[in-house]
């Protein structure tokens, strides 16, 4: 029997009914199967029916295909920032400010100050149409498609007193067990894990492709009704409420409180600060609002902040604790790094017991010894790290820490090259190191070899399957079926992550060899010029730095790399077994405006790595070097640049921002 309109509209009531239980109450009353039943059970509908499909529909949270770039979008009202405040009397400042402009006392509104990006949601009759980011205040990128593959963001609103334009202010994040467990993954895949959540959420949000987003489970949490539609409520407080009424994810009770003095805000914060570690979420300090909508009005704004409301933050947390051992931990190209390895100490939430010391000069700066007592810190960044030494508590017998003479693996004698500040081990053969090579071979950046992370690396080295890179190409089912947690399905999967390998880019493959000095950016240099990685083992010094981006240490080492024959005998046990790397797709159209020219990237791009830029820009017939000259037509510029930048600006080269570049591209 055909379903009726009517039983497809009943059916997503039921979905949104559920979905409010679970993100809103967190009370499910059914299980995840049974949800997925209802959802495929609307899918079906859908497609015998595509005339029904409403715009709110959970299926329309992820739609097919690629973004071009991010539109800019004007925000009714302006997103301005914070001013941020530190202390007890910053904060009696501002109520003091706040006394004087309006000539009498107010009560104030504190809340959470989420640690994530700031976006505007825009509802039109109660139904979701536009996700913008804060940009500049004024402008920022439509993310819309990102937004909707947010679960806990309603597509529809509900209630009958709902503006027929609505603008809402909120804040994606990332929850915190989300971020642990994808940060585990990039881990796995030696990859650069996330400074923290904010930093994955902002990422997440820059993504070109929905479905990728949706794979980050994001969440979004609102604060504020932004635009200027006559509504009943008077209070920050009450557009709370009003919020939650809709539908709306919005702070829970305990973490919104109405304060008539700073000695109120100041005990709200701590009891919050207390509650800190226990959140699902990160959160750097408590907002404080005035709580009266006209008394806000009243008061205004400068050009970059509300005079209204101030952030409190909460300051960096600190641990002191005890250097227990300084070991050092051998890489895939045989640097050594030495590590703290701490007495376990408990801070932001979280017990820290070892700390990198990224290399023997920063020990020696920092005058680290074993024994000695140092602060660690955990502030923005999920990564402890060594702020410095308490000399009040060192013994004086303790030795300043010298880097040993000898591989920890294999014993082989330490070199430490004049130019360079890191020490290696010069063996080839080194098993730390054979294994850190194979571990980077199968990484995404490299093979992208799926269900083949460190730990499944380790267990093959250690029963003998695989002692060089080739040896992946010939591993059976039997050898897997040998490996801890290895079942059929898992089994298949890494069996056909291998098979998927065979038939990668020529720059992975340039890559994953693990050639000292080439990175992703020099491989994707060396795959837009040659097709053929045998024919790239033959070229001279000289005919590498004919090519832009190529520099004397890169083609030197590429040089030294191939005049050893086990490395052109591995090459060739790779090409043998199946391995067939695909030469890089080259535009034609010498119309594009990277046709032709030469770019330097520098800093971290937000919705790519700085590979996947380099291969766009070749693709299209363009350039990639790694220094800045007066040769360079565009350097692209991330996050924290670094000098090029300021080259670049000294030069005059244009600079693009990633939204700039992808209108180019």
């Amino acid at each position: 029997m055909k379903p009726n309109r009517e039983e497809y509209l009943a059916l997503l009531e039921q979905i949104r009914r559920h979905d409010e239980l679970y993100y809103g109450q967190a009370q499910p009353q059914i299980s995840d199967y049974e949800y997925d039943l209802l959802l495929k059970q609307l899918e079906q509908m859908e497609d015998l029916h595509p005339d029904w499909i409403d715009p709110s529909s959970p299926t329309q949270r992820v739609g097919s295909g690629i973004s071009k770039g991010f539109e800019q979008v004007e925000h009714t009202v302006p997103m301005l920032s914070l001013a941020n405040t530190y202390s007890k009397e910053e904060l009696e400042d501002f109520a003091e400010r706040v006394k004087k402009w309006l000539g009498h006392a107010v009560h104030f509104s504190a809340e959470l100050k989420m640690d994530g990006v700031a976006v505007s949601a825009c509802y039109r009759h109660g139904v979701f149409v536009r996700g913008v980011t804060r940009g500049d205040g004024k402008k920022g990128d439509e993310i819309t498609a990102n937004m909707k593959t947010i679960r806990n963001l309603p597509l529809k609103l509900r209630g009958e007193d709902i503006p027929g334009l609505l603008e809402l202010r909120g804040e994606v994040f990332m929850p915190r067990k989300v971020f642990e467990k994808l940060n585990a993954k990039k881990a796995e895949m030696e990859e650069e894990p996330w400074a923290n959540p904010r930093n994955a959420a902002a990422g997440s949000l820059k993504l070109l492709d929905p479905r990728q987003v949706q794979d980050r489970h994001l969440s979004v949490v609102f604060y504020a009704i932004a635009d200027s539609t006559p509504l009943k409520h008077k209070t920050q407080s009450e557009a709370c409420l009003l919020m939650r009424k809709w539908g709306l994810p919005v702070f829970s009770e305990g973490f919104i409180e109405r304060c008539s003095s700073v000695e109120e805000i100041l005990a709200f914060a701590d009891r919050i600060q207390k509650k800190r570690h226990s959140l699902a979420y990160d959160i750097d300090g408590i907002v404080v609002k005035v709580d009266e909508i006209r008394f806000q009005e009243e008061l205004g704004s400068t050009g970059k902040s509300p005079r209204w409301a101030v952030a409190y933050k909460f300051a960096p947390e600190q641990a002191v604790t005890q250097i227990e051992e300084i070991t050092v931990q051998v890489g895939r190209t045989g640097v050594l790094t030495p590590v703290a390895e701490l007495k376990a100490v408990p801070l932001a939430g979280s017990t820290i017991s070892r700390a990198t010391l990224h290399n023997q000069e920063e020990v020696a700066r920092k005058d680290i010894r074993i024994g000695d007592w140092v602060v660690i810190e955990k502030g923005g960044d999920v990564i402890p790290k060594v702020v410095g030494v308490d000399l009040t508590k060192r013994d004086p017998h303790l030795k300043p820490w010298k880097m040993p003479s000898h591989c920890p693996s294999c014993h082989t004698k330490l070199v430490h090259a004049v130019e360079e500040v890191a020490v290696r081990c010069p063996n080839p053969h080194c098993p730390e190191q054979v294994l850190r090579r194979i571990i980077f071979f199968a990484s995404k950046p490299a093979m992208d070899i799926g269900h083949m992370g460190e730990k499944v690396v380790q267990q093959l080295v250690e029963k003998g399957f695989v002692r060089r890179v080739s040896d992946i190409y010939t591993l059976t089912e039997k050898e897997l079926s040998h490996l801890e947690g290895f079942q059929e399905k898992s089994i298949h999967n890494l069996l056909k992550s291998i098979e998927t390998s065979r038939h990668c880019t020529l720059a992975r493959l340039i890559l994953a060899l693990g050639i000292k000095y080439v990175g992703e950016g020099t491989a994707e240099v060396l795959a837009g010029k040659v097709d053929d990685i045998l024919f790239l083992s033959k070229m001279s010094k000289e005919a590498l730095m004919e090519y832009e981006g190529i520099g004397e240490k890169s083609a030197q080492a590429l040089v030294d790399y191939f005049q050893d024959p086990e490395h052109i005998k591995e090459i060739e046990r790779l090409l043998e077994r199946g391995v067939s790397p695909k030469p890089m797709q080259k535009s034609e159209d010498i119309s594009h405006p990277f046709y032709g020219k030469a770019f330097v990237l520098t800093g971290t791009l937000e919705g790519m790595t700085r590979s996947q830029a380099s291969e766009k820009i070749l693709q299209k017939g363009g350039k990639v070097s790694n220094s800045v000259s007066s040769h360079t037509d565009y350097v692209l510029a991330g996050d924290d640049p670094g000098s090029k930048l300021e080259k670049a600006k000294k030069l005059q080269i244009p600079v693009l921002s990633e939204k700039q570049f992808l209108e180019m591209l």
